[in-house]
């Protein structure tokens, strides 16, 4: 299966370059092992690979999924000579994915594939994810849970922020990335 995996993350701005981020959300339920480490965080680094980190994530979060199911992810956009080459296109190339939009144009497709009037959004498939399917992990964490028993996380306001997601209108999507954290290291075991 061809995926477009890795496509926002060659158009965003270079790691290397000088933009601003944006400050990270305070994550409440960090225990002390994770809050020390943080403080090391940019310390004994590995090198920098040259495939955005964000995107080795997900490929480690949902391609063991596809080979289980027989499907071969194949991800034609973070070939690490697409990488380079994205890494030194000036940033107006990458707005808005604007060489990629150009090439579904001159590939003679329509302007409503080329760049539709409503972008796709994956946030109502990742609320019904955590809602159906999230919230009953994080409850089997609040009894046994790797990274609590490690002290990277603190229960007691991981189950605050589960009695929050409950009531709340959306699940907040912080809590994805310790479960999937969580289910990843359930799965050595």
């Amino acid at each position: 299966m061809f995926t477009g995996s890795g496509g926002d993350e060659v158009n965003a701005h270079h790691s290397r370059t000088a933009a601003e981020l944006p400050t990270p959300e305070p994550v409440p339920w960090l225990g002390l092992k994770a809050v020390r480490a943080l403080a090391e965080v940019n310390e004994h680094l590995a090198p920098i690979p040259v495939l955005p980190v964000p995107t080795l994530m997900a490929f480690g979060m949902h391609n063991p999924g596809f080979l289980r199911a027989g499907v071969w992810p194949v991800s034609p956009l973070v070939h690490p000579r697409i990488v380079r080459f994205m890494e030194q296109l000036p940033h107006e190339y990458k707005r808005g994915k604007a060489l990629f939009r150009e090439r579904i144009r001159r590939a003679g497709l329509p302007e409503s594939v080329a760049s539709p009037a409503e972008p796709e959004n994956f946030l109502a498939v990742l609320e019904k994810g955590l809602r159906s399917y999230g919230l009953p992990v994080l409850d089997d964490m609040l009894k046994e849970s790797v990274l609590v028993d490690l002290g990277y996380v603190d229960g007691k306001a991981l189950a605050q922020a589960r009695k929050v997601a409950d009531t709340a209108l959306t699940v907040p999507d912080l809590l994805c990335d310790v479960l999937a954290l969580e289910v990843g290291l359930r799965s050595l075991m």
